[in-house]
C-alpha cells in the first residue's frame, strides 16, 4: 500500500526543438494535484482511490476500511512506508479495534524499491507522460482509465511481485 500524486504540471519525457534552439514549455498548472492511494495483493488485484486533497490519517484508516470489507474472511498483512500518517494514533486506534485482523508492517526507511505499489506508480504515470491535462476533473479521467487498464491486466500487476527486491513477500 502506497499514497502518490499525480500534478496538472506537465510530466515532459520527450521533446524536440530546432537545432540550437533551447525547447521552453509554458505552464500555468500550478501544484494542483490529485492525491491518490492504492493497494495491490498478489494475485493481481488492485485498489486505487483518489482525491484532490491531500491524505490524512482519518482517509487512511478509510482506506484500510475498505480493505478490510472486501477481504472479509482474511487477515490482512499490509507493507507500507513509514509515513507519519501511517503510524498515527488513528490508524494505531484502528488496529486495537481490529485486533489481529490486519498486521501492518513497515519497510525500511528510504526503500521505495522494496513496495511493490511504487511498481504501479510508475507505470501509470509512465502512460501519462507527454500528456497535458488543463484540469483536475481531465487528470482524473486519464488517471481512472490507466488503473481500469491495469485492473483487467492481473498478470502484470503480479508481475510487479518477481522483481528480485520484492520477491521475499511471495516467496
Amino acid at each position: 500500500m502506497d499514497e502518490s500524486a499525480c500534478y496538472l504540471l506537465p510530466f515532459v519525457a520527450h521533446t524536440w526543438a530546432p537545432c540550437g534552439q533551447t525547447p521552453v514549455l509554458m505552464e500555468q498548472a500550478g501544484r494542483t494535484h490529485l492525491s491518490l492511494i492504492a493497494a495491490i495483493a498478489a494475485n493481481g488485484q488492485i485498489y486505487v482511490a483518489g482525491q484532490n486533497q491531500a491524505f490524512t490519517s482519518e482517509d487512511i484508516v478509510w482506506f484500510l476500511k475498505l480493505l478490510c470489507g472486501r477481504y472479509r474472511k482474511r487477515n490482512l498483512l499490509i507493507i507500507w512506508d513509514g509515513a507519519a500518517i501511517h503510524r498515527s494514533n488513528v490508524v494505531k486506534e484502528l488496529l486495537r479495534e481490529r485486533l489481529g485482523r490486519m498486521h501492518l508492517e513497515r519497510l525500511p526507511a528510504y526503500s521505495p524499491e522494496l513496495n511493490p505499489v511504487e511498481l504501479l506508480w510508475s507505470q501509470l504515470k509512465r502512460n501519462l507522460k507527454n500528456k497535458a491535462f488543463t484540469s483536475l476533473d481531465e487528470l482524473t479521467v486519464a488517471v481512472l482509465e490507466q488503473t481500469k487498464r491495469l485492473e483487467k491486466d492481473p498478470k502484470s500487476v503480479k508481475a510487479f511481485f518477481n522483481k528480485k527486491e520484492i520477491a521475499f513477500i511471495t516467496d
